[in-house]
């Protein structure tokens, strides 16, 4: 029986994989025929037309591993699917803000349902928001090539860690299945010249599925419910996002308003460092912070530690910045 649950392990993740090829190739191909593309303004940093939209195989393998396992997660599906739908069509044809941020409340509100239906009103309130401006800090932390693609495989990597050897959180087929789709993606992605960029609709969703796996491994542990250390495993994309909106806010410009003024974008735009080379970076940091993460026993401390680290590092890189006349356009 052991050997036979083995085989049709195998045999799913062979099918995933083909499954999951064979999705994103027919996106190129639809992607192509329409001309879906993401043409290069005074804010990206690429300078050529790239296919858009090619994260949608972060849903779609969410969706293959929920139709495969009995319908797993439903309201994790639904809350998902919503915010894929309407994350794709702000890619193709630019949505209301007010309509983007209402979707994305709903599908926080919808997908983890099931984990605060018990929380007071202003906690809940709380959650939403705070869980929301997290996606869309993800949005804004894809910019670059190969940014969302390594360090998506770092978190889920981490993730695997933890079912494996601390409790088993999540099937490892979810993970398993998440893994294929950011393989396949970074293969056309994590380049010189990327074949392809993920959108609003991957960046966005992988962003909701990175909760989902911080909120189903903070409920099935030992000591189940929500420890803010936990947003440790996504601290880096945090710090970054939320220090360059405090820095814009600060100094009285829109934060709402689309710019390039994020580190990593100064790193590649202002100091010429190779788009592959600054994600990596950010990649490889995130590994080192999750690894003495496990290691330690006061992870509250640790974090706090992390946190005053990453500010203080912002800081000294735009002071560095601003001494070498190196600052990005301010807008």
């Amino acid at each position: 029986m052991h050997f036979e649950t083995h085989i049709l392990a195998v045999m799913y993740y062979i099918i995933a994989t083909i499954t999951i090829i064979a999705l994103e190739l027919f996106y190129f191909f639809i992607a192509k025929k329409f001309h879906i593309v993401d043409r290069p303004n005074e804010r990206s940093s690429h300078h050529r037309p790239v296919l858009l939209g090619a994260g949608i195989i972060f849903y779609l393998s969410m969706l293959f591993y929920s139709l495969t396992h009995g319908m797993a997660f439903p309201y994790f599906i639904i809350g998902l699917s919503l915010l894929a739908i309407v994350s794709y069509v702000d890619d193709l044809h630019p949505l209301p803000s007010w309509l983007r941020l209402f979707t994305q409340l709903a599908a926080v509100l919808i997908c983890f349902w099931a984990d605060i239906n018990s929380l007071e009103i202003w906690q809940l309130i709380l959650f939403t928001i705070v869980f929301a401006g997290i996606l869309n800090i993800y949005n804004f932390m894809d910019g670059i090539n190969g940014m969302l693609a390594a360090y998506s495989l770092v978190l889920v990597g981490t993730f695997g860690y933890l079912a494996l050897f601390e409790h088993r959180f999540i099937n490892l087929d979810f993970l398993t299945t998440l893994l294929i789709a950011i393989l396949v993606f970074g293969f056309f992605n994590f380049r010189k010249k990327a074949r392809c960029f993920s959108g609003d609709v991957g960046s966005i969703c992988m962003g909701l599925i990175s909760l989902f796996l911080l909120v189903r491994y903070t409920n099935t542990g030992s000591v189940p419910g929500m420890n803010v250390s936990r947003l440790c495993f996504i601290i880096v994309f945090l710090a970054d996002g939320l220090l360059t909106i405090a820095k814009r806010f600060l100094s009285g410009r829109n934060i709402l308003e689309a710019h390039r003024e994020h580190a990593y974008e100064t790193m590649v735009n202002e100091l010429h460092i190779p788009h592959l080379y600054v994600s990596g970076g950010y990649a490889l940091l995130q590994l080192l912070i999750n690894i003495g993460y496990l290691m330690v026993s006061d992870k509250n401390l640790y974090t706090l530690v992390v946190s005053v680290f990453l500010i203080t590092a912002y800081g000294l890189f735009f002071f560095y910045c601003n001494r070498k006349g190196k600052l990005p356009t301010q807008q």
